[in-house]
């Protein structure tokens, strides 16, 4: 089937890539160059059928990689181009020369986009004035178009195309945000024009929740094509100041559908004390410079499902967490501190300097029926990991299953491709069971050995080692050895297969 394909204009605000273009079916591509050149570029187009994909580099193509690359997806190379063909959404990593890694972004069209104006449809532009040209504080007109279909029962708030200068934003019950592709809600430069709710004490830092949800409403979602940007690393760089991006708290039946959530500064996306949690087609463009900036972190929260994303960043790219009301970042959180359950991460990408698929630090509640399953890892310090390190509650029934890992290379607290750990910070202990990797391929085992350690009182227990894939081996490993888990104590395995 012939290609339909939908582009999305550059926000002014960004630079062009200055090593890559890209066309989908014949259509130019914006390649956006993200941050500095220890970061990515990323190109970001929509489409159904079947589109050849061509990439023209700054220079002729000697060396090149395209991931996931369990996903087998092979290019014809022609000197400065490299071209291939997609037939569904994928999210892709291609590593050209020693250039910086350029993301393809290959979102499913939007099947559900609504009007730009209509019954239920508050445009923050045309109805509200909403300044889309940077120019000016957009903040108040958007809250208004909120406020309002909050008090008429519901309804979509349309940010059209353009750019939208914003402090912080509070979503209320039975309302859609709906970011139009080329749409960019941008944090401003400037830390007094926010809300402080919290202190990051490892940093020195004072931050904010830039969007999040009214305490105790239901049913609100995000969606469309376009971006929420923390712009995190100038106000770190400039302010000392940190944004949680978007912050669903203590809401029942939140929904995040196909935007980019980009450079809060600090973690970005985390739902907490909330239920019924749907993300899905989500891109998270973090920093690969800037500490404790996790992508996706999933915070006291049940029945959680997070499908077909990418998340990328210089710390955790997935984890949960459960903290207590001592935690710095969590002394304003509504509600009471909450078991984290029944939370599934599927066909997920991750790419980070640290922890790829994690559960803990925190283990403050109990974390329970967590599965990371039809993964991929680029890069990652520790790929799969369980590190039972705050708290003292159990954190029981965890899988990974049917994840590829590619490299184990970056040095912070690895590089190895798994920690199955329980480690005591001065905050109490407690114990990690019931542990199952299933159909785990590794293609690094990283350079030291992984870790299964228990502590005092508390063993890691019954773990289910099943078809583990070692570098190079097409039989399954049998023993602990013959995965590098050399580094071991106070552990009991229920099978190895």
């Amino acid at each position: 089937m012939k290609a339909r394909i939908e582009s999305y204009t550059m926000p002014f605000i960004y630079a062009e890539s200055v090593y890559y273009s890209v066309k989908a079916a014949d259509r130019y591509i914006p390649v956006i160059s993200f941050l500095t050149d220890r970061d990515y570029d990323y190109a970001h187009f929509s489409f159904e059928g079947t589109a050849r994909v061509v990439i023209t580099c700054s220079e002729p193509i000697v060396t090149y990689s395209i991931s996931p690359l369990a996903l087998n997806i092979h290019g014809n190379l022609n000197d400065c181009e490299l071209s291939f063909d997609l037939q569904e959404s994928r999210y892709l990593i291609l590593k050209i020369n020693n250039l910086k890694e350029l993301v393809i972004i290959a979102d499913p069209l939007e099947t559900d986009r609504p009007l730009a104006s209509g019954e239920g449809i508050y445009n923050v532009v045309t109805v509200y004035g909403a300044d889309n040209a940077g120019a000016s504080m957009a903040t108040s007109a958007i809250q208004q178009a909120i406020n309002d279909a909050g008090l008429a029962g519901g309804g979509i708030i349309y940010v059209p195309e353009g750019v939208y200068k914003i402090g912080n934003l509070t979503l209320v019950s039975h309302v859609t945000l709906y970011l139009e592709g080329g749409a960019v809600l941008r944090a401003t430069d400037n830390s007094e024009d926010y809300t402080v709710n919290f202190h990051k004490t490892s940093l020195k830092m004072d931050g904010t929740w830039l969007l999040q949800t009214e305490p105790d409403s239901c049913n609100i979602t995000i969606k469309g094509r376009g971006t929420i940007d923390g712009n995190g690393s100038w106000l770190r760089n400039h302010q000392s100041f940190v944004s949680n991006l978007i912050v669903p708290m203590t809401v029942s039946g939140f929904t995040i559908d196909g935007i980019i959530g980009r450079d809060a500064g600090l973690w970005a996306l985390i739902p907490t004390r909330s239920k019924g949690v749907k993300i899905s087609n989500y891109k998270g463009f973090q920093s690969m410079t800037d500490y404790e900036d996790d992508a996706i972190d999933i915070i006291e929260s049940q029945d959680v499902l997070i499908k077909h994303t990418i998340a990328i960043s210089e710390d955790d790219s997935y984890s949960t967490k459960t903290w207590n009301e001592c935690t710095d970042i969590a002394k304003n959180w509504s509600g009471k501190p909450k078991t984290l359950e029944n939370v599934t991460i599927d066909d997920a990408i991750a790419w980070t300097c640290c922890a790829a698929f994690k559960l803990g630090m925190g283990v403050e509640q109990a974390q329970r029926n967590v599965t990371f399953k039809n993964g991929y890892i680029y890069k990652a310090s520790r790929a799969l990991s369980v590190h039972h390190r705050l708290g003292d509650a159990p954190a029981e029934q965890i899988t990974f299953e049917n994840i590829d890992i590619e490299q184990v290379i970056y040095t912070r607290n690895g590089p190895y491709w798994l920690q199955l750990e329980i480690e005591e910070h001065g905050r109490g202990i407690g114990p990690v069971r019931n542990v199952t990797l299933r159909n785990i391929n590794i293609r690094d085992k990283g350079t030291l050995p992984s870790k299964l350690r228990g502590k005092e009182h508390f063993m890691v227990e019954n773990v289910i080692f099943d078809h583990i894939y070692m570098p190079g081996s097409t039989k399954p490993a049998l023993t602990l050895q013959e995965m590098n888990i050399i580094d071991t104590d106070l552990y009991t395995l229920k099978d190895i297969h």
